[in-house]
C-alpha cells in the first residue's frame, strides 16, 4: 500500500519545509528555516552526505529530528506517494545523482538488476563469467532468485551480445549491462 508520507511525516508537511532544487548538490533546499537554538547547525542547507554515498536531509517533526534519505524525498515530492516495501532506484547508477528524473520506485530485485558491474569482475561485464574447465565465456544471469544458464561462447564479445539480450528480455527497463 502506498502512503503519502515518509516514517509517518505527512508529504504536506514536507512540502511546506523542502523544494526540489537542482541547483543544490543533494537536489533539495530548505523553504522554511528554523529559528530554534541550537538547530541551524543541524539543518544544512543541502542535507548531509552519509558513508554510504546517499544524501540525507534532518528533518524536523513534532519536536524530534529525522533522518530521511534525500532520494526518497524527491521521490515521495514527484509521485505523492511511496510504498514503504519498495526502493529508490538510481536509474543511472550514480547514488548521488537525485535529479527527479533520475529516480524511480522499484523494488530489491530491480534494484539490483540496475546495479554497476562489480569491481571484482574480470569479464568487465555483469553475468560473463570466465568458464576454466572448458576455456570459454560463460552466461549466467539472475532473475527473481533463480538463476539462468545461457550458455559457454568463445568470444566475449558474442558473450555480451547473448548477455545484453538476455538482460533486455529478464530484466526489462532495469536491465545494466556495465
Amino acid at each position: 500500500m502506498k502512503l503519502p508520507s515518509i516514517q509517518g511525516i505527512p508529504l504536506e508537511y514536507i512540502q511546506s519545509i523542502l523544494k526540489i532544487d537542482l541547483t543544490s548538490p543533494s537536489g533539495l533546499t530548505w523553504i522554511k528555516k528554523f529559528k530554534t537554538a541550537g538547530t541551524l547547525k543541524a539543518y544544512k542547507e543541502k542535507g548531509v552526505l552519509t558513508g554510504k554515498k546517499y544524501w540525507v536531509m534532518k528533518v524536523p517533526c513534532n519536536g524530534k529530528r529525522h533522518d530521511l534519505i534525500v532520494h526518497r524525498i524527491i521521490l515521495l515530492l514527484k509521485e505523492k506517494e511511496l510504498d514503504p516495501d519498495k526502493e529508490v532506484d538510481h536509474i543511472d547508477g550514480d547514488s548521488l545523482n537525485n535529479n527527479s528524473e533520475n529516480i524511480r520506485e522499484s523494488s530489491h530485485s530491480e534494484n539490483m538488476h540496475n546495479s554497476k558491474t562489480p569491481k571484482n569482475n574480470t569479464s568487465g561485464h555483469k553475468g560473463i563469467f570466465w568458464h576454466k574447465a572448458s576455456g570459454k565465456w560463460e552466461v549466467r544471469i539472475r532473475l527473481n532468485g533463480k538463476l539462468y544458464n545461457f550458455g559457454l561462447h568463445e568470444k566475449l564479445e558474442d558473450a555480451i551480445k547473448v548477455a545484453t539480450e538476455a538482460r533486455k528480455k529478464l530484466h526489462g527497463e532495469f536491465g545494466r549491462i556495465k
